[in-house]
């Protein structure tokens, strides 16, 4: 995109139109009897299970009223946006690989806390008609990892128009999220990028739309942050930019710092948006550390095998690179946190956790009865 004058930068819309503008269609899906089954009126600030793939476990979607659109906000337009993970152009293959080795040393952790043994893993029940059902819940560990801020090839999306709006009209100034003062922050212009899917259901077999097939839905999980930021990802490669992914529209509008503050204020001075939890403090350590633990370095070699080097190699690589590898976890959560966290699910955390999960039973006719779903 060329530079933009400033003449054509009083001429964009704000911030506000784009979300009347999206708001509009929203009504209009709702009012649509033709598009009545798509709705989710009445599950405002839900999360539907859903099953990404027919053998996987599922996950918990954020309901939305705009149909499979989803958005993202930008304080700024870059000519190329790509992930985190690619942005540093000088650092090299190692150093992105410890950028894995982080991500991977995230996970482990993950995989201690007891939300995620007792909870995700064990499964959750529901009544399904005649039966109780048993339903594994799926953790989105990458996922959670680019929510905590760790170098990934993710990039953030959202159901949600005025979480997208949030950051496309907040800048993050010592550590904390503020409005956007067009004139102190030396910034014009944001975008808001809207990737639409459409409906399998809809696409001719036969025809190739060439969408993306590793957008991925984060949803609710055992910490609230994606959960409240109403998370979805759109993983790139390597040289992908993302204004060129297909699917992708952009909506460029003018800063102005009064629909900023009326947008922070929404939500919540950004504190809806970022609850505090234990992972914003283990997360700075594994960012920081000059540590390496052994497994999690077998982890990520194992699901990001570095080019024409084998383990050894790299592991030479990274010692060289100043870090030292060791046999236990970088990080650990506090001692004792199966105990309390055991007491606060049964006293409100499982009841808040059910209240936010929408299910839909599905009929399942007695002895293979061929009869129509409801």
């Amino acid at each position: 995109m060329k530079d933009m004058t400033d003449e054509e930068i009083n001429q964009l819309p704000t911030i506000l139109n784009i979300l009347d503008q999206i708001a509009a269609e929203e009504e209009g899906l709702r009012n649509n009897a033709r598009w009545s089954f798509l709705s989710n009126l009445g599950a405002e600030d839900k999360f539907e299970i859903f099953q990404e793939s027919p053998d996987g476990p599922c996950v918990l979607k954020p309901t939305t009223s705009c149909f499979n659109s989803y958005f993202r906000g930008q304080t700024q337009y870059f000519n190329y946006c790509r992930p985190v993970l690619y942005r540093d152009e000088k650092k090299d293959k190692i150093e992105r690989f410890i950028d894995r080795i982080r991500s991977s040393e995230f996970e482990l952790l993950l995989q201690t806390h007891p939300f995620v043994k007792l909870v995700y893993e064990q499964g959750i029940g529901f009544k399904n008609y005649r039966e109780d059902i048993w339903i594994q819940l799926n953790v989105n560990y990458l996922g959670l990892a680019q929510h905590y801020e760790l170098e990934t090839e993710l990039l953030d999306f959202t159901s949600d128009k005025w979480v997208a709006a949030f950051f496309a009209t907040c800048i993050k100034k010592k550590g904390k999220y503020l409005p956007i003062d067009e004139h102190e922050d030396k910034v014009r212009f944001g975008v808001v990028y809207r990737y639409t899917l459409p409906p399998e259901n809809l696409l001719p077999s036969n025809e190739n739309f060439n969408y993306k097939n590793n957008f991925s839905i984060i949803g609710l999980q055992p910490f609230k942050r994606p959960g409240e930021q109403k998370g979805f990802a759109l993983q790139l490669d390597e040289g992908e930019n993302l204004n060129h992914i297909h699917g992708i529209e952009k909506y460029l509008f003018r800063h102005d710092k009064l629909a900023a503050e009326i947008i922070f204020n929404r939500k919540n001075q950004g504190k809806d948006l970022f609850p505090f939890d234990e992972l914003e403090e283990l997360t700075l350590k594994i960012k920081t550390s000059k540590k390496i633990s052994n497994n999690a370095f077998k982890l990520a070699f194992d699901k990001y095998p570095v080019i024409q080097m084998d383990e050894e190699l790299v592991r030479s690589a990274c010692i060289r690179k100043g870090y030292k590898f060791v046999n236990y976890p970088i990080v650990n959560f506090a001692k004792g946190i199966e105990t309390t966290f055991l007491k606060n699910w049964k006293k409100e955390g499982e009841n808040e956790f059910f209240s936010k999960i929408v299910y839909k039973p599905v009929y399942i006719p007695p002895d293979n009865t061929n009869y129509p779903s409801l």
